[in-house]
């Protein structure tokens, strides 16, 4: 949501009731949804509400009006200035506080100072013994639902997925296994989906794959989530930060076995089903190829699968082939593959 107000926006500010608005708000956003994550989208002047609703929910679906936020945000950043002076003398001060940067985020995504503030009350409460899975349960459902949300701004903001890698690894050092699978799929892939080539959300999946370790014994995560991440990459075969995020675990882990499906997962497996896919529907987007043309040139595949790989990319550059430029790409990935290949013989 952009925060520039236009003219009739002001003027209803100075006849609104900002508090009402607040005290509307900031309830849906400070109690936990029991079926999962909220899906918020602000509703601007083209969909009017009755005088005196902000707020629309269905569910985990929640509507918030546009004048209400704003409004609501003007009440809450007084709570924080206030308590940042210390001038509060409210005896919640914490549930204030949790309450009001919420709201704060979700108009603006990038207010740091809020951000830091739900840093410290969290660490506030685990220091005075409050359960450690309800608190971060709490604040990773809020996260997630700015993260996930038809929020424009929300879904890549740098200072939200900081705060969510904080959380995580605070997670990490209590002791509460991270289910990292599941935060790809529920999480990265669906902000993702929300804002393609989304840089900071595959930042955090690096990171996220990074805490798979030691102690999941008995099978390898990563096979699963090579899989996963596989599938994805079909289903948005244009974003290129879903190819570069596959190439990173193709390079750095372990991915050989056996998914949960039973299916053979490994590195020549993966390549092979990549040419197969652009093979068989006639993808020639330059995503897909770069993708394509780093793994056959990095050495990590055998003869096979790259007599293949030149095979078809020649085939799809043909001048016949040609579609919108698409024999450029082509060519220009074998190029660049025979220009930077591995070569075992040097």
């Amino acid at each position: 949501m952009s925060r520039a107000l236009d003219k009739s926006t002001i003027a209803a500010l100075k006849v609104g009731n900002p508090q009402a608005a607040y005290s509307s708000i900031s309830p849906i956003l400070t109690t936990p949804p029991s079926c999962g994550r909220l899906e918020i989208e602000i509703l601007g002047k083209e969909i009017p509400l009755p005088e005196g609703t902000y707020v629309l929910q269905d569910g985990i679906s929640v509507g918030i009006s546009k004048l209400g936020l704003v409004q609501a945000f003007l009440v809450a950043r007084k709570i924080l200035q206030d308590h940042i002076t210390g001038s509060s003398s409210s005896p919640q001060i914490d549930d204030d506080l949790f309450a009001a940067t919420a709201v704060i985020l979700l108009m603006d995504p990038e207010f740091l100072t809020a951000a830091n503030t739900r840093k410290r009350l969290i660490q506030k409460q685990l220091n005075d013994n409050q359960h450690a899975w309800t608190v971060l349960t709490k604040e990773k459902m809020f996260l997630d639902s700015l993260l996930t949300s038809r929020l424009h701004r929300h879904t890549k903001s740098p200072t939200l997925w900081n705060h969510r890698r904080w959380l995580v690894g605070l997670h990490s050092s209590l002791g509460v296994r991270v289910d990292v699978l599941g935060d790809l799929e529920n999480v990265v892939f669906l902000a993702g989906e929300r804002h393609p080539r989304n840089y900071y959300a595959w930042c955090h999946a690096r990171y996220l794959v990074g805490l798979v370790a030691k102690e999941w014994s008995g099978y390898n995560p990563h096979i699963n989530i090579l899989a996963a991440v596989k599938k994805w990459c079909f289903e948005h075969h244009k974003d290129i930060s879903g190819w570069s995020f596959l190439y990173h675990l193709l390079d750095n882990y372990d991915c050989s076995g056996r998914d949960i499906c039973g299916d053979d997962i490994s590195l020549s497996s993966t390549f092979s089903d990549v040419l197969n896919f652009a093979a068989s529907y006639r993808v020639t987007n330059e995503s897909l190829w770069v993708f394509l043309r780093t793994l056959a040139a990095s050495g990590l595949v055998g003869g096979k699968e790259l007599e293949q790989f030149t095979t078809l990319g020649a085939q799809f550059s043909q001048p016949h082939m040609d579609r919108f430029g698409d024999s450029r790409v082509l060519r220009s990935a074998l190029d660049w593959y025979e220009t930077y290949q591995c070569r075992k013989d040097l």
